[in-house]
């Protein structure tokens, strides 16, 4: 058996068999990667440095991370209104949370509750901001979009998925492997991107402002995911990394026992109704296809131009624009064609628009 030194040299020693054998390069890839490593304490300060502000540098810290929260959730919010990804993506870049969501990652590992409650407050303070940025911003905008008519970047953020627990563990690891290789520190911006923590809560205040509750319901279900996802993956990496000391981890083991199984439950709570609304996000797309199926038996002429398929246990509703080069076709023939397949009432609106082509030729 091999073992690997600290300078990464190959060094083949004798198992209990006397077998002499050598370790792979992969084998001791992975070795790296589960021991943890070895910080040394100004490392480790330097990086807990960017995380906790404290005496003098505290109120400098309150006062850049409530302007960009407050700018930041301004050019989402704008963003989300006039429907440009390329701006909701800059919000992303100049948003601050991912720095109180780090710190309590990081507090929750050392067990040092002072700054676990510093970080939280800053971060409840910070949501509360959001929020309410977003509601002003909506406000001041009148008219622009209202609850019947969201735009496409405001409801991708009101119908979160078990995908996007998926990509929220992902950004925590990410997050927590930048924090503990600071050489790494450039892709921060990346995983800021990713998780898309400010967007979902200007969501929240525009959706709030507009009277669309359920909507806002989906965009801080989805929020929380990433908080409560990030919390959690980022800790499994701190701890992984060797981030914590040995004698820190058994003396507050109590505390980071329970900080995990809060981190754990949290996560775990908020996969419920995620993987409802993944279910019912499921069979929402069934259903249009077999929607789609039923157009083309019920007017093989039709062109959809705008469709809105929704099915639930007590029934469905079809919304449908359609293009047509000849008369309509009642709209119950669709309806019966619908209830058979699927065996529930189904309520059917149709738009048509007739499609007319006259062409002429003049000497």
């Amino acid at each position: 058996m091999e073992e690997v030194d600290a300078a990464g040299s190959d060094a083949p020693l004798e198992d209990d068999a006397g077998d002499r054998r050598v370790l792979s390069p992969s084998g001791s890839l992975l070795r790296r990667l589960v021991q943890p490593g070895h910080w040394e304490e100004d490392e480790r300060k330097a990086v807990l440095d960017e995380l906790f502000f404290e005496g003098p540098e505290w109120r400098p810290f309150l006062f850049r991370f409530g302007s960009l929260i407050i700018l930041s959730t301004t050019i989402a919010a704008l963003g989300l209104i006039s429907n440009s990804a390329a701006v909701v993506i800059g919000a992303m870049l100049v948003a601050p949370l991912m720095t109180p969501i780090l710190a309590v990652a990081a507090a929750l590992v050392h067990g040092q509750l002072d700054r676990l409650g510093v970080s939280i407050m800053v971060l409840v303070g910070g949501t509360i901001a959001a929020v309410a940025t977003g509601w002003g911003i909506s406000r001041l905008a009148p008219g622009t979009i209202t609850a019947a008519e969201l735009t496409s970047e405001l409801l991708a953020r009101t119908s979160p998925s078990i995908l996007d627990l998926g990509v929220a563990i992902a950004a925590g690891l990410a997050g927590g492997y930048v924090l503990t290789h600071p050489r790494a520190g450039s892709s921060l911006p990346g995983v800021a991107i990713a998780v898309a923590l400010v967007p979902p809560l200007a969501t929240v205040g525009i959706s709030l402002e507009l009277g669309a509750t359920s909507e806002a319901r989906g965009a801080l279900l989805l929020f929380v995911t990433n908080l409560v996802a990030i919390v959690l993956s980022a800790m499994i990496v701190m701890l992984a990394s060797g981030f914590v000391p040995a004698d820190t981890r058994i003396m507050v083991r109590g505390r980071l026992r329970v900080g995990l199984a809060i981190a754990l439950l949290a996560t775990i709570g908020v996969s419920v109704p995620l993987a409802w609304r993944t279910a019912d996000l499921v069979g929402d797309q069934r259903f249009t296809r077999d929607v789609i199926s039923s157009i083309r038996e019920w007017d093989p002429a039709g062109r959809i131009i705008e469709l809105q398929a929704d099915i639930g246990e007590s029934g469905a509703s079809v919304d449908l624009v359609v293009a047509s080069s000849r008369s309509p076709v009642p709209a119950w023939r669709l309806a019966e064609l619908l209830a058979q397949s699927r065996d529930v009432p189904v309520e059917v609106a149709v738009e048509y628009r007739l499609e007319q082509r006259d062409e002429a030729t003049a000497d």
